[in-house]
């Protein structure tokens, strides 16, 4: 956590940290850096993100995870919007940093997120097994902006395993509650596809070992939702004998 709040000095005028109630020394960080502290029980990402978004007193919000930092040159492009910011919301280009790396690759296909906006155009969905902005103005309009947010999601290859596991679950629940419907041929060769999809269209053989690690587990978490769909429409058929 330092490391994020260290790359907001001076972009932000106020900090506020929502937390379930970890045990890692978070409240202690975030009071040391002058951030406002707030208990909230978890539900699930989505949630938890449109809860931090209406502590907020501005209308402009700037939404972090915990693992990701602001680079020097995504920084200094948010300052020059405090003079020349003319849209609604601006979209980061978020990298993947593994442990031997001081910066992600721009070769690499990487997520686009709408992560800075004003809340008048934009807002938090507060959807299960989803954690991104969508439109309250319909003709709201996003810019890109130079510099890349570093994302630091590595732990261990442990929790990534499970990190995805439980994000398939918030998956198969969401579809559940928007009434889609996946074939169980949406299991069939998806490993295959996915892997080939992220280690060369995307191009994350350009990590290496740990590209291949990341594209392994992302054809597995496709599996994985395509499979948990499959047993739930099998259970809700069949039941099984506790």
């Amino acid at each position: 956590m330092p490391m994020v709040l260290d790359s907001v000095r001076g972009l932000v005028d106020e900090i506020v940290i929502v937390d379930s109630g970890s045990t890692d020394r978070t409240e202690e960080i975030a009071r040391a850096y002058g951030a406002r502290f707030v208990f909230h029980e978890w539900e699930s990402v989505g949630h938890q993100v449109k809860f931090a978004e209406e502590q907020c007193a501005h209308r402009w919000v700037l939404r972090l995870d915990a693992d990701e930092v602001i680079s020097p040159e995504l920084a200094a492009s948010i300052r020059a919007l405090r003079e020349h910011g003319c849209r609604d919301g601006y979209i980061f280009r978020r990298g993947e940093i593994y442990p031997g790396l001081s910066k992600p690759n721009p070769l690499v296909k990487c997520n686009k997120l709408i992560r800075l906006y004003n809340r008048d155009a934009f807002t938090m969905s507060g959807k299960i097994g989803f954690d991104d902005v969508v439109r309250v103005k319909a003709d709201a309009a996003a810019e890109m902006l130079r510099g890349f947010l570093y994302h630091y999601s590595y732990i261990s290859i442990n929790r990534m395993i499970a990190k995805r596991n439980l994000a398939t679950d918030r998956q198969v629940e969401r579809a559940v509650i928007e009434g889609k419907r996946y074939s169980p041929m949406r299991m069939v060769g998806t490993m295959s596809l996915s892997f080939l999809k992220a280690f060369v269209i995307d191009r994350y053989f350009l990590y290496g070992y740990w590209g291949y690690i990341h594209s392994v587990n992302y054809a597995y978490m496709r599996f994985q939702k395509f499979s948990k769909f499959y047993e739930q429409e099998q259970l809700k058929i069949h039941g099984y004998p506790e």
